[in-house]
């Protein structure tokens, strides 16, 4: 385990943009997307701190320090942002990202911000397409002059009704409206299905495709990264599934085959936005899972995402302020 000191760290402006932001030369070469991590359990629960964390200032420092260049930040825009149009969103939550964004630039850190957990639209897309439509368009307005290191990505996991044709639609026209006030912003975009590996093929970009990203998440399998989650039925059943066998890394082999062969016939990079197992599966087999697919997907250069920082996947003890062994798992040469 690794002692983290948080002495030293630089403080965020009172007002304005972020020091990062402030000190941007336009001429700049942007970074890949490498080594990610994701601040889940935070942003996106109904309320910040309902699910059991809020971010900290310290933690993003400490983030960078590790040899993590880029965060994840799901966001939960839908609980903040009135029903009716325009949909406008709280303008003290907006101060909220608005800080959290700063911590991760300040860091040296790529911040990602996405819009997830709109639950309500997954099974009534049509009757949220407009207010999904005005969150972006506030979104992309107030971010606008931000540098462009941060990211934005569109929608995490479209699923249920929101299906492959709707969201290829969906997605094509908010790519269309952030590029009107963010023109060379990257923007990470994905199939439905739940962002699955095998919804690739049935992407469609927009023909101006620069500047874009595709994502996939990656908890295959399932009955092993998902075994004894609260949430999910039937999780229980699977508690004792293991990984590590000569079948498990062929089929992972096979799985990121599958990745490259479509992300090369789309012509855009991959970004493995999620993966990770949950803390009921053993030690063991999460370290050997978690080793394999960070090694698979560096060979393929495929930028990756873990799922997450500190809560149920996660690799950071906030109380004691250390990372456990998954860390080294993640990052190896700098453990």
């Amino acid at each position: 385990m690794m002692k983290i000191v948080l002495a030293g760290l630089s403080l965020l402006l009172l007002a304005g943009l972020p020091l990062a932001a402030q000190e941007e030369v336009e001429t700049a070469p942007t970074p890949d997307i490498a080594r990610c991590i994701n601040l889940g359990n935070m942003l996106e629960a109904p309320t910040e701190g309902e699910w059991g964390l809020r971010v900290q200032e310290p933690w993003l420092q400490i983030i960078a320090d590790a040899g993590f260049d880029t965060v994840r930040i799901p966001i939960r825009w839908s609980a903040h942002a009135a029903d009716e149009a325009p949909y406008t969103i709280d303008d003290a939550f907006f101060e909220r990202v608005d800080a959290v964004v700063g911590w991760a630039l300040d860091a040296g850190l790529q911040a990602i911000v996405n819009i997830h957990h709109y639950e309500e639209i997954m099974p009534d897309p049509e009757g949220h397409h407009d207010r999904l439509l005005g969150l972006w368009a506030q979104i992309a307005d107030h971010y606008q002059d931000y540098p462009q290191t941060l990211i934005f990505e569109i929608l995490n996991e479209p699923n249920d009704k929101l299906t492959t044709n709707l969201w290829n639609r969906y997605q094509a026209e908010i790519v269309a409206l952030i590029r009107t006030t963010n023109p060379e912003r990257r923007l990470i975009v994905s199939g439905a299905g739940w962002g699955s590996v095998y919804e690739l093929p049935w992407v469609k970009l927009p023909a101006d495709a620069d500047n874009l990203i595709v994502s996939f998440h990656n908890y295959e399998p399932f009955e092993f990264t998902h075994q004894g989650a609260e949430w999910v039925a039937g999780a229980d059943r699977w508690v004792g599934r293991t990984w590590g066998t000569d079948v498990d890394y062929r089929n992972l082999d096979e799985y990121f085959d599958y990745a490259v062969q479509w992300g090369d016939r789309l012509d855009a990079p991959l970004f493995m936005g999620e993966f990770g197992a949950y803390s009921k599966a053993d030690m063991e087999s999460r370290l050997l899972f978690t080793r394999a697919v960070v090694e698979q997907a560096e060979a393929r250069g495929i930028g990756w995402c873990y799922w997450e920082f500190a809560a149920g996947f996660g690799i950071y003890d906030s109380v004691t302020d250390t990372y456990n062994e998954l860390y080294g798992a993640l990052i190896p040469d700098a453990s």
